[in-house]
Order: C-alpha cells, then sequence, then structure tokens
C-alpha cells in the first residue's frame, strides 16, 4: 500500500494505491482524518486507485477516524474510484455515511468530484450531485 496526503487550493487530497486489507484503510483513514484537522480542511477528495473493493465498513475505519473530526455541517468527503467494483464500495460506504449524518460522495471522476466539493450557492446545492455516481 502507497498513499500521498496534500494541501490543494481549497480541499485535501489523499491519493491510496494498492490497498488490500480493512488495516491498511484504517491505518490511510487515520492519516487523512489527522492532516484534515491539522490543516482545518473541510473538503476532502479521496481517490483510491488499484485496490481492492471493501464492504467492512466498521473494519476499514473509515467512520471511527472521521467521527473524531469536529461536526461541521460544511464538512465533504469525496470518494473516487477508478474501477466498478471499487465505486461499488464506495458506493456503499456512502450510503451508510450519509445515515450517520456525514456528507459522503462517491464519483467515478475526479472531475465531477471537485465540482462537487467546490462551494455551492444554495441553488446549486440541489442539484443531485449528493452521494450520486457520475459517469464522466
Amino acid at each position: 500500500m502507497l498513499y500521498r496526503i496534500t494541501s490543494e487550493a481549497g480541499y485535501l487530497r489523499a491519493e491510496l494505491f494498492h490497498r488490500e486489507t480493512a488495516e491498511e484503510s484504517r491505518e490511510f483513514f487515520a492519516a487523512v482524518a489527522e492532516a484534515a484537522q491539522r490543516r482545518r480542511c473541510n473538503s476532502i477528495l479521496i481517490s483510491v486507485r488499484s485496490s481492492s473493493p471493501l464492504f467492512t465498513v466498521d473494519r476499514s475505519g473509515f467512520f471511527a477516524e472521521f467521527a473524531l473530526l469536529d461536526s461541521s455541517q460544511d464538512r465533504k468527503v469525496a470518494l473516487v474510484a477508478d474501477s466498478e467494483e471499487l465505486d461499488y464500495s464506495h458506493e456503499y460506504f456512502a450510503l451508510l455515511a450519509q445515515h450517520q449524518g456525514m456528507n459522503v460522495g462517491h464519483f467515478r471522476s475526479e472531475v465531477a468530484a471537485l465540482d462537487w466539493l467546490r462551494p455551492q450557492s444554495l441553488e446549486t446545492a440541489q442539484d443531485g450531485y449528493y452521494g450520486q455516481r457520475s459517469h464522466l
């Protein structure tokens, strides 16, 4: 597993490569949550590439780590997948996160994810981007 976390203009970019296990996910999500808190960043782009899909959300550490962040209503987490199977697992993560009150969306395109992460006016915030799969 390899990962890279960088600060970009207006968002935190977290890239994960070759993740195979839930333990590797926990390590990655802990690093992302810590970076988001340290940098006071509300918009997070998580791009997962060449990795196995995970459907064990509890074991992945996603909720445990992101629950530790402040409960800002402005916080958005965009999950980007490079395969259909991985996107299905991200869809599952997003659905469960939404039930937990988190603002998480899943996308197949980084362009669509970044568009969703950008601050939007009240009118465009109701466009239906929230949690929908993008096929750009």
